[in-house]
């Protein structure tokens, strides 16, 4: 059995690495992955979990556990423990498994003090950055059939704009702070073309990180829960996979396949996503130490395209 504290004061260390650099912009971080590890000893004892098999968290500082361990039964399950309150990803990712999108199940979960889901275990691993942009049309066949559900009783519903916009805000913040040009309505921009008249849930956060392949196929895992246009995801995960040279030409196969979708709403949003992308490329520096002061030319490209797309009409 691995010992569970000296995994838990690593991850606080992950942490604090991660955020110390950075501006102070993420530093609740700090407090929360605190709460959360206060947190998981009582949460263990109350699902009756016992023996811990290792982390599953990837290294890279997320201010969150998550924990393979052994139910009362035996069985493998991975408990996720937040450091603040998430309240809608499990009723979310418990109405795509019911519904048959291609996620995992939730046995249970809850949000006092803080927000947490256990799951069962899958085999699987996560996509290499290689494989990452010819996976485009099956991430957007998950997510096509995700959209399609949608319960206004569901869970406690947050809208898109109120979910990402402090993260808006704080990256685009580290673009200025390093010089950079970025257009002045960007924040009203994000609010208008956020808050659709049509809004489903939404994953919220598409990355390949999220995704899991394994003998069934792909899943998706991490929902944000947030309620907003469907274009969104499409956006977020071909700026993500695409980079500068290669989102627009990712966003038209995502339409291909996802066909209800506003192509012009999703082209503005995808814009919106790059600039987004080159904030987080430049935040990245503050945290890891990095020198920022030379120009940085995909920062510079990302910029650019992106201040294009976000002027369609």
């Amino acid at each position: 059995m691995t010992s569970l504290r000296p995994l838990l004061q690593e991850q606080i260390h992950q942490v604090d690495a991660r955020v110390y650099s950075a501006e102070g912009t993420y530093s609740a971080e700090r407090d929360e992955i605190r709460r959360a590890v206060a947190f998981v000893d009582e949460l263990c004892g109350r699902l009756g979990l016992g023996e811990l098999e290792r982390n599953l968290n990837p290294g890279t500082g997320k201010p969150q556990l998550l924990l393979l361990m052994r139910d009362a039964q035996g069985e493998r399950v991975v408990l996720k423990v937040y450091g603040r309150l998430r309240p809608n990803e499990a009723a979310v990712q418990g109405l795509w498994w019911e519904e048959g999108v291609a996620t995992v199940r939730v046995l249970d979960s809850g949000d006092d003090p803080v927000s947490w889901l256990l799951m069962p275990y899958v085999t699987g691993i996560v996509p290499a950055p290689a494989d990452r942009p010819a996976m485009t049309t099956d991430v957007a066949r998950i997510m096509a059939a995700a959209h399609r559900i949608y319960r206004s009783n569901v869970g406690n519903p947050r809208d898109l704009y109120t979910g990402v916009g402090v993260h808006l805000r704080n990256v685009l913040a580290a673009v200025t702070r390093h010089r950079y040009i970025i257009p002045s309505d960007v924040d009203a921009k994000a609010a208008e073309v956020m808050r659709s008249d049509a809004p489903t849930f939404l994953h919220g956060d598409l990355t390949a990180v999220n995704l899991l392949r394994g003998p069934d196929g792909l899943r998706i895992l991490d929902t944000c829960g947030y309620t907003g246009p469907a274009e969104f995801d499409a956006a977020r995960w071909c700026a993500r996979v695409g980079t500068s040279r290669g989102a627009v030409e990712a966003l038209g196969r995502w339409l291909n396949v996802e066909t209800a979708l506003d192509p012009n709403l999703a082209r503005r949003l995808l814009g919106l996503e790059l600039l987004m992308e080159a904030g987080v490329r430049e935040i990245v520096k503050e945290e890891r130490g990095l020198p920022w002061a030379e120009r940085d030319d995909e920062t510079q490209r990302l910029l650019h395209v992106g201040a294009e797309l976000g002027t369609a009409t």
